[in-house]
């Protein structure tokens, strides 16, 4: 059975308790599927296959949206209003790589159906294309979240995880990334051993203690990279740059991209 995420940023849970270690989010308006129910929890399966269990609350099934148009949003963080006005009430907030349903639009403004029912207005330009797939393109729109919080579990601009920060940004690109990052090492191109050969856009990879790869982040050129580790934030693998990490160089694995 098909539902919706009705808030903008809802944790999955490994088993179904809020005891229990958040694994992963899912975004406003994603559909997903209903898999089993215990109590207040419902265990489902996200549009990138992760599956795990989130409070029923936060679910709504909605079978008209179906046959809506559905856009995603594209802003880093947006409001929904109960008219057409930034002074009217705010009924929600949503976020990038989150999705509206749409009812009527205006030349600055849209009207959509969320999951629950409710209808919200939403300004226009929260959901305006981005520029076409390009290296370029998709490290600006990855820089537009520097400084968000690391926040374990997050792939919204309200906290990233490093691998939920490559998804969005990849998602909102047109690419599919399963969720963590052993996952992406092991779908992605493989390009290089060294941290200065990779160019701008691919991907950068580390281990920890072992030799599963623990942490990712977006090559930037020159041995630096752009990460989620505290916050978003570039650090540099190359010896007397300013930003150089000397843990992260030592635990470098490689480079791999998906262009």
């Amino acid at each position: 059975m098909k539902a919706y995420i009705n808030v903008s940023a809802a944790l999955i849970y490994r088993n179904p308790t809020f005891h229990s270690e958040a694994d992963t989010q899912a975004v406003l308006g994603e559909p997903v599927r209903i898999l089993s129910r215990k109590n207040d929890f419902i265990q489902i399966r996200c549009e990138d296959g992760y599956e795990g269990w989130l409070n029923r609350f936060q679910l709504c099934e909605q079978p008209e949206l179906e046959n809506l148009p559905k856009k995603i949003i594209t802003s880093e963080l947006l409001k929904f209003y109960d008219q057409p006005d930034s002074n009217a009430s705010v009924l929600r907030d949503g976020t990038a790589g989150g999705y509206v349903y749409l009812l009527e639009q205006t030349d600055s403004w849209q009207q959509v159906l969320l999951p629950d029912g409710v209808k919200a207005w939403i300004e226009k330009i929260n959901t305006e294309p981005l520029p076409p797939l390009s290296r370029a393109n998709l490290l600006n729109y990855a820089k537009r979240f520097m400084g968000v919080p690391y926040l374990w579990a997050g792939k919204t601009p309200k906290g990233f995880d490093c691998s939920g920060l490559m998804q969005l940004v990849h998602k909102m690109f047109g690419i599919v990334l399963r969720r963590d990052a052993w996952m992406q090492y092991e779908d992605a191109r493989q390009v290089a051993d060294n941290p200065l050969d990779g160019q701008p856009g691919d991907m950068m990879f580390f281990t920890e203690s072992s030799d599963k790869i623990t942490h990712v982040g977006f090559c930037l050129g020159a041995g630096k990279l752009l990460h989620a580790r505290g916050l978003v934030r570039i650090n540099s693998l190359q010896p007397g740059d300013p930003l150089f990490s000397a843990e992260l160089s030592g635990n470098f694995a490689g480079i791999r991209s998906y262009f």
